[in-house]
């Protein structure tokens, strides 16, 4: 390396350990030159420079100012070698102190975490920062920070020997939540003008309480209530969604940067899902949840309900079928008619029959025979003609009195009675055997009245047949 040759100066006016400073006029490799202010000129080697490099190249140039303390000062020959170590503790504290009153932030390493906070390294100053003034998140990861680099403010310097300086991320967190804040609703706003009312939107179950659950789209979320979940009545809301689930909605309503959301509005009416599955003439089962006047209301599943109507319990206009169920029974019917939009069911119990009347007909005097039903003690008998049911009175069951109609017929008999009564349309039958009875007397009677000479009276001979008869 060219030895430089001093200026003639007084070197006196410099001492070792003084602090002086220079500015570069020439750069090389491993050492720089510099002129002094008392125009002097000293060296300086790299490995004392103090920034860890091998090569002034890149780092130093010419006509920069460099602080440094003289380590040596040589006579024969005249040179001035400068060290730029014991200035860099201070020259650190003076960028704390700066980064301090500028309130700017310092980059650190973190070298210890105790359980008050976290132990911090800059330029050799030890720094401390307290959890309390650390992010949430990052006090959570305490256990893996040792090690990282931290961006901090300082927010306590004092010099001294054994200085104390106390750090914090306060204002950094706290500019970041804002900052993600107001990306947040600037995302949401947004997003939220996209949407309207009517839309069907899929997104994300984010949360569920007792009466709604929360579903996040992409930056905003909406409520569905429980009640817009289902058609059906929902008990327990995580008996029907989950963390995390994806489901379909639909916007029932906008204000603002609220939504309100349904999930049952996509879904089949139960009488949609009803009328899918049957069909008109179809027969059904159903429980009787309601008697009317008019009819009874049959209930076939939640939401799902049917009248039948009185009109159509039977094809007998005297058979009153409500009297015979209570609620809670179970009734089978057939189906009318289906009316979705005004959630209308038509139900019929005599539509599953056939009207035994339809092909029968009667005329009034005519003898038929007829079968024994049932005996009405005082009465008189149910009977069966050609498949439809009558009635036949106590006193028309013979020509003489009864007293009891158990001693005369018995359920299964079969025999003749005469119409005395028909109404279809009221499915009314009344019948005689004693009429049938009385013209067969009549009929043997008539032979004695066609005798010329006879001493014997009509009442006689009336009497006589009746003995006959009695005697057969």
């Amino acid at each position: 390396m060219e030895e430089l040759q001093m200026k003639d100066v007084n070197l006196d006016s410099v001492k070792v350990r003084d602090k002086v400073e220079g500015v570069v006029f020439k750069v090389e490799e491993k050492c720089i030159y510099l002129t002094l202010e008392n125009h002097a000129e000293a060296r300086m080697f790299v490995e004392y420079f103090g920034k860890n490099i091998t090569s002034f190249e890149g780092v130093v140039k010419e006509g920069d100012h460099i602080k440094a303390v003289v380590s040596k000062i040589n006579d024969e020959p005249s040179y001035i070698l400068l060290n730029r170590l014991p200035l860099m503790k201070e020259e650190a504290f003076d960028e704390i102190e700066a980064a301090y009153k500028e309130n700017r932030t310092i980059v650190t390493k973190v070298t210890k975490v105790d359980e008050k906070g976290l132990h911090l390294k800059f330029a050799g100053f030890d720094i401390f920062l307290p959890f309390g003034l650390l992010d949430r998140e990052l006090v959570e990861q305490k256990d893996t920070l040792k090690g990282q680099s931290l961006e901090v403010h300082l927010i306590e310097v004092k010099g001294g020997n054994r200085p104390r300086l106390i750090a914090s991320r306060k204002q950094i967190f706290e500019a970041k939540r804002q900052a993600d804040l107001d990306l947040r609703q600037q995302q949401r706003k947004e997003e939220i003008d996209t949407i309207k009312t009517g839309d069907v939107l899929k997104g994300t179950v984010e949360r569920l309480d007792p009466h709604a659950a929360t579903v996040r789209f992409q930056h905003v979320a909406g409520l569905l209530r429980i009640s817009q979940i289902s058609h059906n009545r929902i008990e327990n809301i995580a008996d029907a969604l989950q963390v995390g689930q994806e489901i379909e909605v639909k916007i029932i309503k906008k204000e603002g940067m609220r939504l309100d959301l349904s999930h049952k509005a996509l879904l089949p009416t139960p009488f949609e899902a009803f009328a899918e599955t049957h069909k008109k003439g179809s027969n059904i089962t159903g429980v009787v949840v309601q008697k009317l006047p008019f009819g009874i209301i049959l209930e076939f599943e939640e939401g799902v309900r049917g009248l039948l109507h009185a009109s159509e319990y039977s094809w007998n206009p005297n058979d009153n079928f409500a009297n015979f169920v209570k609620i809670g029974d179970s009734v089978e019917v057939a189906i009318l008619s289906i009316d979705v939009k005004q959630k209308k069911i038509s139900l019929s119990k005599k539509a599953m029959i056939d009207n035994p009347w339809r092909n029968v007909s009667f005329k009034k005097g005519e003898d038929v025979s007829v079968k024994v039903l049932e005996i009405i003690t005082d009465k008189g008998m149910n009977v069966e003609a050609k498949g439809v049911n009558g009635f036949i009175p106590v006193s028309e069951l013979s020509t003489e009195r009864v007293n009891k109609i158990e001693d005369l017929y018995a359920v299964g008999d079969e025999v003749v009675a005469r119409v005395l009564e028909v109404n279809p349309k009221e499915w009314h039958l009344k019948l005689s055997i004693k009429q049938v009875k009385e013209e067969s007397l009549r009929s043997e009677y008539e032979p004695y009245l066609n005798q010329e000479e006879t001493t014997t009276t009509l009442g006689d001979l009336f009497e006589n047949v009746l003995k006959d008869s009695k005697k057969k």
